[in-house]
């Protein structure tokens, strides 16, 4: 009976690692600062283009092209959106219509009275999937261990 014990432990161990695993994915999901636009043209460092602004409502007067010199279609998102970290708050105002690649982006943005910025696509998606994983293997085989500890403590008094 003290097998089962030890497989319980081990499942313990388990629900650690791989739920730390997925932590590590959620932690290089998240999206630094956004950089400011008047620097030149961007490294994007993930899937997606947002293009913020320091202001609410400064409205989308942006275009921007990839590398080669492409249009990359914008689109405003159908509901106020805001990126928050420890160097401001940042609203969207334009979100790339298509996945864009990690690249080099240029934006040209017509409204001088606006500070703008740009980054990759900020999503639920994005964080959903390793928050998931994370807390469903832990759950999963911590549920696990602890029956296993359980049921072999209980056949060893037994």
């Amino acid at each position: 009976m003290r097998r089962l014990t030890w497989v319980g432990v081990g499942c313990l161990v388990l629900a650690f690692v791989v739920s730390g695993f997925f932590g590590v994915q959620l932690m290089r999901n998240i999206p630094g600062a956004p950089s400011p636009i008047g620097d030149g043209p961007v490294r994007l460092d993930g899937d997606g283009l947002t293009i913020f602004a320091a202001e609410r409502g400064a409205g989308q007067t942006c275009t921007a092209t990839d590398g080669s010199g492409t249009a990359i279609p914008l689109k405003e998102p159908s509901r106020s959106e805001q990126f928050d970290d420890a160097s401001g708050v940042y609203y969207v105002v334009a979100h790339s219509v298509d996945t864009v690649p990690a690249q080099t982006v240029a934006v040209v943005c017509t409204n001088e009275s606006a500070t703008y910025f740009v980054g990759r696509r900020h999503t639920a998606e994005v964080f959903l999937g390793p928050a998931l994983a994370a807390l469903g293997s832990f759950v999963l085989f911590g549920a696990l261990g602890t029956v296993l500890i359980v049921v072999g403590q209980r056949k060893r008094v037994v």
